[in-house]
């Protein structure tokens, strides 16, 4: 039986959050910016909407949603490739899991609260993940999601990171 719930992220869910994603990057290095502030990385001002998974009452994941922007390099591989309107495309980001708790399929169940939000306002979904994460990438494909292409995602001290731009289709 799977326990896990998703519910809206609320403000009381940030520390806790902020301490599953410590967790997270020592395992996984995701965030690839790092977490110096993990509150604030998990709750940008541009933020749509944002899910907090929840398993014996305790934050064991994430996912949000942002207006997508001309400038961002998703997006403007979306455009290319589909001709769709930018206006009309939100960004899947900040999608973690604790690694102590994967596998109960809060990752799946995130994501799905994120297509219905999107779904419902009739947003295109579009995602960038790094190469190197091999997990998120195997949901990703599994939930339906197809490649566009690939990026260079520069963050931290002018580092670049191989990345791929997704869509939900």
């Amino acid at each position: 039986m799977n326990d896990v719930t998703i519910r809206r992220r609320c403000q009381a869910d940030l520390a806790a959050l902020a301490d599953v994603l410590v967790r997270v990057h020592a395992r996984d290095g995701y965030p690839v910016e790092g977490v110096d502030n993990p509150e604030a990385w998990i709750a940008p001002p541009a933020e749509l909407a944002a899910w907090t998974a929840v398993y014996e009452a305790q934050p064991i994941g994430h996912v949000s949603l942002a207006r997508a922007h001309d400038s961002d390099d998703a997006a403007i591989l979306w455009q290319r490739t589909t001709g769709g309107d930018v206006s009309q495309l939100a960004i899947l980001a900040r999608l973690f899991v604790d690694p102590g708790h994967r596998n109960l399929g809060a990752g799946a169940l995130l994501m799905g609260a994120a297509h219905r939000f999107a779904a419902e306002r009739q947003l295109a979904v579009a995602l960038d993940v790094m190469l190197k994460d091999h997990g998120a990438i195997r949901l990703y494909e599994k939930l339906g999601y197809r490649r566009l292409g690939t990026i260079g995602h520069e963050h931290t001290g002018g580092k670049v990171e191989a990345a791929a731009v997704y869509f939900f289709a």
